[in-house]
């Protein structure tokens, strides 16, 4: 999976940077391994310069897998807590559209089966 971060009112630190990484992970584990072309654009944002405290901080998670586009977004008051948020969502999305997959795939198989034990049943 090819990891893309870009900062937007806010400098990328190191800490930042490997913070993003360890939470492309996970997400990494759920991408078939077969699928080398897979994109994952991470945006972390400070929304605006003048406040202090809220939700000023955002981050979003854009992945590009072959056949599925995911899109997360996130705004917190701490930008560690937006990452994870967005993280979350992405997760449950691909986990969604996972078991979504798997399930079209045995209902299919399952009426093949049906019909190949009794073809003339219909």
């Amino acid at each position: 999976m090819n990891l893309h971060i870009k900062a937007t009112n806010l400098e990328l630190i190191p800490r930042l940077e490997d913070y993003i990484g360890k939470r492309a992970q996970s997400l990494e584990k759920l991408i078939p391994a077969e699928d080398t072309s897979a994109d994952l654009y991470v945006e972390v944002a400070r929304t605006t310069e003048h406040h202090k405290s809220g939700d000023v901080f955002r981050a979003e998670f854009n992945l590009h897998i072959a056949g599925k586009n995911v899109f997360a977004a996130s705004e917190g008051a701490d930008i560690y807590t937006a990452i994870d948020v967005a993280k979350d969502e992405a997760l449950h999305m691909l986990r969604s559209h996972r078991g979504k997959q798997e399930s079209r795939f045995r209902r299919t198989a399952r009426r093949f089966k049906d019909f190949m034990r009794n073809p003339f049943s219909r």
